[in-house]
């Protein structure tokens, strides 16, 4: 007999059952980037919104397009930037490996964004 049926046997009500937050509801499209600074050398995309597995193909879109004309350096600033998810850290990741590649140096500045700033910061923390 499990505790819920001994405590229905003495007539005691069942505790309540606790529920876990909902996750977080994707976003529609609430991504934006544009391009604040751009010469031969350098080019500085700003990103706003939210960053997420829904809007992560965009961003993913404009490093690319910006690492194949390969600057000297690429500028990402995300201090706009209200939630950086797992995609949005893939999408970084990746467009690092590839301006390792293309030999651009990519700068990713998180700026005053709280949500870039903790995403970040919980990056340098794995191991490896």
């Amino acid at each position: 007999m499990t505790t819920h049926e001994r405590l229905r046997v003495a007539g005691v009500e069942t505790p309540p059952a606790h529920r876990l937050p909902s996750p977080r509801a994707p976003s529609d499209g609430d991504l934006g980037s544009r391009i604040r600074w751009k010469s031969p050398d350098a080019v500085v995309v700003e990103v706003t919104g939210e960053v997420d597995l829904c809007t992560v193909a965009g961003l993913a879109a404009v490093l690319d397009e910006h690492l194949r004309a390969r600057p000297g350096v690429l500028r990402v600033d995300l201090g706009q930037v209200r939630f950086l998810g797992a995609a949005g850290i893939r999408v970084l990741l990746r467009a690092h490996r590839h301006a390792e590649a293309a030999g651009v140096h990519l700068v990713v500045d998180p700026g005053r964004s709280r949500a870039a700033v903790r995403a970040l910061e919980l990056l340098d923390r794995l191991p490896g």
